[in-house]
């Protein structure tokens, strides 16, 4: 493997290693997750019931609790909007038509998975008017599958391979130098006298 011989590219192969591995494959925080993806950590199901004629009504909240007001809000199904609402001075928005399902209250800066049922079939712990946190100062941030554990030991297999790869162009080197002077010895004992 001679590719790694001169400084210049013994350097840009570290350089590049070392960005690899700083900037790792990141999600962009913007990434929404759609009622059928929505992870573990991101949010838990609540059951909603639902008022006559399907009718959902959501608050919407800051983080402090505070009510959003002019909040475009969403209601996806299966990945796409069925119907869509803003808030009001209170923080409430109302959709009607809707039925029961697994749905998920889409804001911008945020997805609340939603078990909507019928009045007469909602279990006893259902709300009627599930809180959906939607804050600007919300920042997420989204690794997938990349954590840290994953990363350390991204960063000790490609640093490993890169250090393995120059030991043995050194190695190489070395050898290539030392047949160099043992011809050249060589050379020398059968000339001289």
């Amino acid at each position: 493997m001679s590719f790694l011989k001169t400084s210049c590219t013994r350097f840009v192969a570290w350089s590049l290693t070392m960005a690899l591995v700083a900037n790792g494959p990141m999600s962009p925080a913007e990434q929404r997750v759609s009622d059928d993806q929505t992870p573990e950590h991101e949010s838990v199901m609540q059951d909603v019931k639902l008022a006559k004629g399907g009718i959902l009504t959501a608050r919407i909240v800051d983080l402090q609790g505070n009510p959003v007001v002019g909040e475009q809000v969403a209601v996806m199904f299966r990945g796409k909007e069925i119907a869509a609402a803003v808030s009001d001075e209170n923080g409430l928005a109302a959709v009607s038509g809707l039925r029961p399902g697994l749905h998920a209250i889409v804001t911008p800066t945020g997805t609340t998975a939603c078990r909507l049922w019928n009045a007469d079939t909602a279990p006893p712990t259902a709300t009627t008017v599930p809180a959906v946190v939607s804050d600007t100062e919300v920042i997420r941030g989204q690794l997938g599958a990349f954590n840290l554990p994953m990363f350390v030991v991204l960063a000790t297999s490609v640093g490993a391979l890169v250090v393995a790869l120059d030991a043995n162009n050194s190695a190489d080197d070395a050898q290539a130098q030392a047949d160099a002077l043992a011809a050249r010895v060589e050379a020398l004992e059968t000339a001289s006298p």
